[in-house]
């Protein structure tokens, strides 16, 4: 006996029992244990076997007890594990806070067409922080050669922002243009002029969930969810425009597989046919969690790629750092336009510019996005574009002018412009959406 608990130390370090202290003084009450047994047993004429089968009891009845004891410890210590690891936690550094967001758990469950469907037009319910990179070529585009590389980060709940950077590449020439958005201001800077420009935007994509019959109710007419400003990230995070063209009827499209592992994310992979002068048919790998739209291509009549997103890394709810919201604008000077000699048009956040007189009147035009607001003082016009729209120019005809708004791009189609016009000789604008 005295051999086979010498090791007994050795034995626990490789079980649940490696915390606990064995020492010699351990053994020895052991030992002692067992010879006291011995010793009773001594003094009661009982059989051999009975003798062997008391001191296997007592010695079992000691691990028991030293199990029980550890058992609890490492029950409890598991649980405080586990709640932590379910909890959202914060992480504090100089500069702010990092949110650790929970993780999520990969759905490989299979899917209806009804299920994914509602996902990609609502994926800004489904997640709440996202980094990646991909590269986009768009069927517009003439060369094969021309693309741009995205990079993004992202916040949708704990302080809420984001960061990317958009390298286009056209004719073998690089440009560089960084995004920024945080508490209401969004900043595009450009590196090879080395200016900047402001934009209002509202956070206004909270609200309710998106129905299938609410979004695609009438053949003209689509209802988005709002998003976040993160321009091209848009197309694969938030890829509403692209999933109203292609996959709101559902006759033209099926599930070709319910699960296929793309970059650590188990997707569901969609293909369907369009009657389209550029491509016919199209393929997309959303991601089951969020509905995120992680990869997609279109093909022409031979099976060629016309236009695609091809990822390189998506990182879904892992840590994002707030303080890259914010750019640094050392070196950059903020952009205004002007026109002629004396007529001038400053674009962005004119917030500044707003004179005491009018503020009140401003602040109320910013809360009515689905209309153009035009604020007139002196020789200024202040203008809140209808969001999605910017101001492309004034022509003015003697007395009276005209203000013409363009319709932007669907990655800016959450923005609100503002521009500030001073020099034109009219009395009354009048609005025209081109």
């Amino acid at each position: 006996m005295e051999n086979k608990l010498k090791n007994i130390k050795k034995t626990m370090n490789e079980t649940i029992f490696h915390d606990i202290s064995f020492s010699e003084k351990n053994q020895q009450n052991v030992f002692s244990s067992i010879k006291e047994s011995d010793s009773s047993k001594k003094l009661f004429n009982v059989r051999k076997g009975f003798n062997n089968f008391l001191s296997l009891a007592v010695t079992s009845f000691l691990f028991l007890g030293i199990a029980y004891f550890v058992g609890t410890k490492t029950h409890i210590l598991k649980g405080e594990q586990r709640n932590q690891h379910l909890k959202p936690q914060q992480e504090s550094n100089k500069e702010g806070t990092v949110y650790i967001p929970p993780k999520q758990e990969e759905n490989f469950k299979d899917m209806t067409k009804e299920e994914i469907l509602t996902k990609m037009i609502n994926t800004v319910d489904y997640f709440e922080t996202a980094k990646g990179e991909f590269k986009i070529h768009y069927g517009y585009i003439d060369s094969r050669d021309d693309y741009s590389l995205i990079d993004y980060e992202l916040s949708l709940k704990n302080n809420a922002g984001g960061y990317s950077k958009i390298t286009d590449i056209q004719n073998g020439k690089e440009t560089v243009t960084y995004h920024y958005y945080k508490d209401g201001t969004m900043w595009d800077l450009n590196q090879k002029s080395a200016t900047y420009n402001e934009v209002y935007y509202m956070d206004d994509w909270a609200g309710a969930t998106l129905k299938i019959e609410d979004a695609f109710s009438k053949d003209d007419e689509v209802k988005y969810r709002g998003r976040p400003p993160i321009v091209y990230a848009t197309d694969s995070l938030f890829p509403y425009e692209i999933v109203s063209k292609f996959t709101r009827n559902m006759d033209k499209w099926e599930i070709e597989k319910q699960n296929e592992m793309l970059l650590g994310h188990n997707t569901l992979v969609i293909k369907g046919n369009l009657n389209r002068r550029d491509f016919q048919s199209f393929r997309f790998w959303v991601d089951k969690d969020t509905g995120i739209l992680v990869k997609y291509e279109t093909y022409n009549s031979s099976g060629k790629v016309v236009e695609y997103l091809h990822p390189k890394k998506l990182e879904i709810n892992v840590p994002i750092d707030s303080k890259r919201f914010k750019p640094n604008l050392a070196g950059y000077e903020k952009e205004g336009i002007s026109r002629k000699d004396e007529p001038k048009m400053t674009t962005g956040n004119i917030d500044e510019f707003i004179p005491v007189e009018l503020k009140l009147k401003w602040e109320e035009a910013k809360k009515k996005p689905n209309e153009t607001t035009i604020l007139h003082l002196d020789d200024k016009w202040y203008i809140c574009a209808k969001k999605g729209y910017l101001v492309d120019r004034i022509e003015t005809d003697g007395r009276e002018g005209t203000l013409y708004l363009a319709k932007v791009s669907p990655q800016k189609s959450q923005f609100i412009f503002h521009a500030m016009a001073e020099g034109y000789k009219v009395d009354k604008l009048k609005v025209v959406y081109e």
